[in-house]
């Protein structure tokens, strides 16, 4: 399934809204016990970051905590949503290979059915498997265009 949206900075929070509802769905039905990933791709100051901290809110976690983890790589947020327990933020910026991912030991975190795992940057990330892939592309200083697709379950 794919839905594109026009949004504003200010929108972000419908489109959180959104894809928590359609994880939500996919969660019910999914028949695997794993984290869900989702990837977010675009350029610099696509919006990338603020729509992760809409999503750390709808998921009970207070936004104002959530920064991009650029040079930490990876941050974890706990959060009271009734099935995403846990947010977990990765940003793969500044890894040249796919082999530096590895440093995050992303494992376990796979496993964690409260997880929700939002990757920026993911193109660096290629052993990991996405629920989600949600494209934001500039369309002028105030204005996103914004891709989810996904696997309808």
């Amino acid at each position: 399934m794919k839905e594109v949206f026009l949004l504003t900075e200010q929108d972000l929070g419908g489109l959180s809204e959104r894809v928590s509802t359609i994880l939500s769905g996919m969660h019910t039905a999914s028949l695997t016990k794993k984290a869900f990933v989702i990837l977010l791709t675009g350029d610099l100051g696509a919006g990338k970051t603020t729509f992760t901290k809409s999503l750390a809110g709808v998921l009970g976690i207070e936004s104002h905590t959530v920064h991009s983890p650029t040079f930490i790589l990876k941050k974890e947020y706990e959060g009271t949503h009734a099935k995403f327990k846990k947010l977990i933020h990765v940003d793969a910026y500044r890894f040249n290979s796919p082999e530096e991912a590895k440093v995050l030991r992303l494992e376990e975190d796979l496993k964690d059915e409260s997880a929700l795992i939002v990757i920026e940057w993911p193109s660096k990330m290629t052993y990991v498997r996405p629920d989600m892939e949600i494209d934001f592309k500039v369309q002028d200083e105030s204005t996103r265009e914004v891709t989810i697709s996904y696997d309808e379950r």
